[in-house]
């Protein structure tokens, strides 16, 4: 004997379908949700850091530390990103460079990384 299925459906009203698409539509580089993340990549990086060339010798520990904020909350903008090439490499940069500024920030307190303290 088959088995019968019994389906169970809404009635969409025209206002209900608009209301399903509307958040999916896509405006290309207008779209408002494009143009936010796109002020949120822009805001995450230092203002500083354009002017930043070889030429530049130091930085402070106050820079560095904002490197650090910066690179949390790029990462964090990154993340939502769909799993593929272009996420693995940006997450990698980010990576060394969390690495980098640590090393450094640790060579300011007078420690190394594989030092201990008794």
């Amino acid at each position: 004997m088959a088995v019968r299925q019994i389906e169970r459906a809404v009635i969409l009203e025209p206002e209900d379908i608009e209301a399903m698409h509307r958040p999916f539509v896509n405006k290309g580089n207008s779209d408002p949700v494009v143009r936010a993340f796109r002020e949120a990549l822009r805001a995450s990086t230092p203002g500083w850091l354009s002017a930043l060339d070889t030429d530049s010798k130091t930085v402070s520990r106050s820079r560095l530390d904002e490197l650090l904020t910066a690179i949390g909350h790029r990462r964090d903008l990154v993340g939502a990103l769909p799993d593929g090439e272009v996420k693995t490499e940006a997450l990698d940069q980010l990576t060394s460079l969390d690495e980098l500024i640590t090393e450094m920030l640790a060579q300011l307190d007078g420690t190394t990384s594989g030092a201990g303290s008794l």
